[in-house]
Formats: C-alpha cells, structure tokens, sequence
C-alpha cells in the first residue's frame, strides 16, 4: 500500500498508463490507424492528380482515434475555372467513394484552388 502514496520519479505522471501500451493489441491497433490514414492520404493523391492533372498538394489535419471523421484532408489542386473545378471535384468525389481503401477511412475533403495560375 505504501507504493501507492510514494511520489513519482521526476519527469514521469503519477497517472496510470494508457490501455494501448499495456495492451500489445490495442498498441497495434493504434499503429494501424496510423498506416490506414496515410495509406488513404497518398490514395487521394493519386486520385487527385488524374481528376485535376498537374501537381496536387496534399495536407492532412487531424487526430486518429476519432471514429466519425479520421481528419480534414486538404487537397490544394491547380483551378481554371469555377465550372471545370466543379466537374473535376465531381470526378474526384466519384473515384474516392467507390475506392476500398477511401470508404474505410471516413476523411473530409477541403478542395483549395492553387494560388500559381496554370497556363
């Protein structure tokens, strides 16, 4: 009992430890969340850059554990005009709601034009 009350060494928390690195399973199942956002981050890449052709850059905003959304995934893609960006992000949308790995992990989209006009 006297180990419960004695103070911890300094620079460590009194808290307990998370459940994922006691648990070698949950401690998985963390590290694969993190391979499944990146996997599906380089997918929408992929896409991105046969809907809207050019160089996409790709940013990806968020936290793992969230089981509604995964994160915010900024996509800044080359615009050349209001139209032509509506049909291509339609494409986009199309190909990234019918892939396998897109529809497990639940991203959102943030389409944001590039500021260098595309000749």
């Amino acid at each position: 009992m006297d180990d419960w009350w004695t103070p911890s060494p300094a620079g460590q928390s009194p808290d307990p430890e998370t459940s994922e690195h006691i648990d070698p399973f949950l401690d998985r199942l963390v590290e694969a969340r993190a391979w499944e956002l990146r996997s599906a981050q380089w997918r929408a890449r992929a896409f991105a850059e046969m809907a809207f052709g050019g160089d996409v850059a790709v940013r990806l905003v968020g936290r793992p554990g969230y089981r509604s959304f995964r994160g915010l995934l900024y996509l800044t893609v080359p615009f050349r005009g209001l139209e032509d960006h509506e049909d291509r992000q339609s494409l986009f949308l199309s190909w990234a709601g019918g892939d396998p790995v897109l529809s497990r992990v639940p991203l959102i989209y943030v389409f944001e034009p590039d500021p260098v006009p595309v000749p």
